[in-house]
């Protein structure tokens, strides 16, 4: 169509009809578009659009920058960001027509939240200085197995979903660099704490949450009897 409508537009006398035949294309289609009746289908989404090429790769730059700080934004986030940027409200759907025009670079799912101060602290030189360590520590004072515990714990997040839908990048989310949301540590937080012996044995798990006093309970609930 584009080659025919620029053999039409250098004047060398082609009538529509041969242009049509020549290039085989639709006459009557290629008719409105010279005579500028109907505009092609990538100029009618592009004046459709809500954000423009350069704006929309700017949100892109945006967002990639937020799941570089283990922060990826939520659709609504994304939505918000566009109102900023074109000064317009985008439809209720915007965000997933975003990401699916965009769908070599960007993804939408359901992640684990993740503590920022955990996020920071996971590192491979980390890891390596620990188990480093810890192996000194084995042979210089020749530890039994049985005298040896692993103790780890795994945190719940009070008045939030473990898992929110998120946009990211899929290119960090594969090499492992977007393991979760980031969340700032101002919520809320119960840990279950589980400790195995390195000789199979374990002890009960533990509940850590906040409480106005520091002792230590053997039950979760106040005068809890499972008969009645």
């Amino acid at each position: 169509m584009d080659a025919a409508l620029a053999d039409l537009r250098s004047s060398n006398g082609l009538s529509i009809s041969a242009a049509a035949k020549k290039y085989g294309v639709g006459r009557s289609a290629l008719s409105r578009r010279f005579n500028l009746k109907a505009a092609s289908t990538a100029q009618y989404h592009a004046s459709t659009r809500l954000l423009n090429n350069a704006q929309e790769k700017e949100l892109l730059k945006y967002i990639r920058r937020l799941c570089e700080r283990c922060l990826p934004p939520t659709p609504r986030i994304v939505a918000n960001i566009a109102q900023e940027i074109c000064g317009e409200e985008p439809s209720k759907n915007w965000s997933t027509r975003f990401v699916a025009r965009h769908k070599d670079q960007l993804d939408a799912r359901y992640l684990n939240t993740l503590d920022l101060a955990r996020h920071r602290a996971d590192s491979k030189a980390s890891y390596e200085h620990y188990f480093g360590v810890l192996s000194a520590r084995i042979k210089k004072y020749d530890n039994l197995p049985e005298n040896m515990y692993n103790m780890d714990e795994k945190g719940f997040l009070i008045g939030r979903l473990q898992k929110t839908q998120r946009v990211f990048t899929k290119d960090l989310y594969k090499q492992g660099k977007l393991v979760g949301v980031g969340q700032d540590g101002s919520r809320e937080w119960i840990t279950v704490v589980a400790t195995i012996c390195a000789d199979g044995t374990s002890l009960s798990p533990t509940l850590i949450y906040k409480a106005v006093s520091s002792n230590l309970r053997d039950t979760w609930l106040d005068d809890f009897e499972p008969s009645r």
